[in-house]
């Protein structure tokens, strides 16, 4: 018969399998606890990129809203201009229209004012006018205004209205009226010949 173990050799043989268990059971609780830890970090980072993402999401319609409605507006803005040039054009149109209907209905007439110094009615007077106008003609225009110190009312009623097809009023009554205002040229002109005329009516119609 074999000898019964000693006791203490039990204890001796027990004591360092004890001893792994706990430090395995020490270390599997460190690796629960770091698992845990980084879980919750990596999930921490998941749900912080998705707000992220969203925001980008958010902040991309939001652009791409602002865009299609910049280029929305562009061209609207688009449409309104070619059809405010297009406007302009049938009024440029109807313009040059009137002013060759207006050159060609002055030319016999301006012609028959020139050998009687008289135009037949309002009508003549204003297409007479209209045509000096749209020439830019300064010293016709003022060569007929004050041939026609008779019609000063027709004058003051007409000469408004012709001016309006002008190219550049203020510039045309100056170049008009620089005749006798601000210094007399007619004296210089006549190389001492006593100038007798006063033509202040003229300017002040003009």
């Amino acid at each position: 018969m074999g000898s019964s173990p000693d006791p203490d050799e039990l204890i001796e043989f027990a004591q360092p399998s004890f001893d792994e268990f706990q430090r395995q059971t020490s270390l599997m609780t460190s690796c629960n606890l770091l698992w845990k830890e980084l879980s919750e970090h990596f999930t921490s980072m998941e749900q912080n990129l998705m707000k992220k993402s969203e925001a980008l999401k958010l902040m991309i319609e939001t652009l791409d809203h602002q865009t299609q409605t910049s280029i929305e507006l562009l061209k609207h803005r688009e449409v309104t201009v070619d059809h405010s040039v297009e406007i302009a054009a049938g009024k440029a149109d109807e313009r040059a229209r009137a002013a060759l209907e207006s050159l060609e209905k002055a030319r016999d007439i301006g012609s028959n004012a020139e050998d009687d110094g008289e135009v037949d009615d309002g009508d003549g007077l204003l297409s007479a006018l209209k045509s000096l106008c749209l020439k830019m003609d300064a010293r016709g225009f003022w060569d007929f205004v004050i041939a026609r110190k008779k019609e000063l009312e027709n004058l003051r009623s007409q000469i408004p209205v012709a001016l309006v097809d002008c190219v550049d009023p203020p510039k045309l009554v100056l170049e008009a009226v620089s005749e006798v205002f601000p210094v007399d040229k007619r004296g210089v002109e006549g190389a001492g010949e006593k100038v007798t005329n006063d033509f202040g009516w003229a300017c002040v119609v003009i």
